[in-house]
């Protein structure tokens, strides 16, 4: 059995190799098409939480808003309940993979993964409808698996519960990864450490109940560190569900890790609000992702022919502008010109032209969200008001999907476009199943 070397607190999570100074890269030449402003390394945040329901698609757009105001990489999703499984191209690029529950338009798992990780994504898949995974590369040699899980409630029997954690050890065991994530709603309450307990730290919350029991064993025997209990929070920054009442309050939402010190941090995060009665929960990892050179190298600037409005001049400026290499002395010196050459010449014949994403929002329906976002629940009567409010705007939702889908197929229409345009526009994204 090999060892690891032990790492100090703070030090990045990826083993050094080559001669690079750590995170799993050996050291050369920079990618001359990076561009200003792009980071090829950077911070992972995982996020997990029960949305409660994504059944349509005015729930996406939603949903999407608010992590828009949030720092995230990858979501693990509980009670997505929407029909069979599909994974999603979505309108703003990010990708969204669900599958169904055992019941129709209930339960179910999935994952919503920021648009600048896409490429890295090895495989996303199930094993149950209770359990889905993600793994993704972090470099050449590193990978990590991200396991999402929505577990029975007190209603099922403890049959069920069992069948879930056999299901999560296939999915730790599936296949080898260096990093292993397991995350999401538990439907038990974990509380405080007990006695001889070594993977769950000092600032548990609550007390446990026999589902939390069972918890706790599970991660002794998958090794798996409980991260919401190694970072010290404030009593109200520790719950993550609440009662219909408000009178109750419980963490039963967990990040788990074979890895304790992978994390910096694990909080729960109250300014996103959907509806749901549960609060997502945020560990920011202790990685930084080296994206695969296949993906740096991409331009989404490359322009082809037609899209220069002088190629003639564009060839003839470049090759003059190349002549100027010959008097340099060394390979650096060669490199950096070539690379402020083709940027200079590139960025005075070619613009990009981005296309203005119609706001599907009105602002009626984005001043009922802000102030959703700013309300404090510690009553009943707080409970009562954000149930209100959240009916408010789930019609103020549905009306302005409805008018933007009414105006897209005008449009369309107006345009003399074809059925398949207008379904291509309204759709909240493309499936990948459906994609020729």
């Amino acid at each position: 059995m090999s060892s690891r070397r032990n790492r100090l607190s703070g030090s990045p999570a990826i083993p050094g190799y080559g001669s690079g100074q750590g995170n799993g890269g050996a050291g050369g030449a920079k990618n001359p098409r990076r561009r200003n402003g792009y980071h090829p390394r950077r911070q992972l945040a995982l996020v997990t939480y029960n949305v409660r329901t994504l059944r349509t698609d005015e729930k996406i757009v939603e949903l999407e808003d608010e992590m828009s105001r949030l720092r995230w990489s990858i979501m693990g999703l509980s009670e997505v309940r929407r029909e069979g499984e599909d994974t999603i191209t979505l309108r703003s690029g990010n990708l969204l993979y669900y599958r169904e529950g055992d019941q129709l338009s209930q339960g179910g798992v999935g994952f919503l993964v920021h648009r600048s990780l896409i490429n890295n994504i090895i495989t996303i898949g199930s094993v149950s409808s209770r359990v889905a995974y993600l793994i993704l590369r972090l470099s050449k040699r590193y990978s990590l698996k991200v396991i999402q899980v929505y577990a029975p409630t007190s209603k099922h029997p403890d049959e069920e519960v069992e069948v879930m954690y056999e299901d999560i050890s296939r999915a730790i065991h599936k296949s080898t990864t260096y990093f292993n994530v397991v995350m999401g709603d538990f439907n038990a309450k974990l509380g405080k450490r007990g006695d001889g307990e070594l993977k769950v730290g000092e600032f548990g919350y609550g007390q446990r109940n026999s589902r939390g029991q069972r918890l706790a064993e599970f991660l002794e025997k998958e090794d798996l560190f409980m991260m919401n209990s190694f970072f010290r929070k404030p009593p109200q920054r520790k719950w993550t569900w609440m009662s219909p009442d408000g009178s109750t309050k419980n963490e039963i939402d967990f990040i788990m890790t074979t890895e304790r010190r992978m994390f910096s941090d694990v909080s729960v995060i109250n300014r996103v609000k959907t509806g749901s009665d549960h609060r997502m929960v945020r560990g920011i990892l202790n990685i930084d992702v080296k994206l695969e050179r296949s993906h740096l190298i991409k331009s989404t600037l490359r322009p082809i022919n037609t899209h220069i409005p002088c190629p003639e001049s564009f060839q003839l400026e470049l090759s003059n502008r190349f002549e100027c290499l010959q008097s340099c002395q060394s390979v650096d010196e060669i490199n950096n010109r070539f690379v402020e050459t083709v940027q200079a010449v590139g960025s005075k014949f070619f613009r990009p032209r981005r296309r203005d994403r119609p706001q599907k929002l009105s602002d009626h329906t984005l001043n009922l969200m802000a102030e959703r976002r700013s309300m404090v629940l510690k009553t009943s009567v707080d409970a009562k008001a954000f149930r209100q409010l959240n009916r408010r705007i789930s019609r103020s939702l549905r009306r302005d999907i409805r008018n933007f889908n009414t105006n897209c197929i005008e449009e369309a229409i107006e345009r003399n476009k074809g059925s398949k345009v207008f379904a291509r526009d309204v759709s909240v994204g493309q499936s990948q199943l459906t994609r020729s």
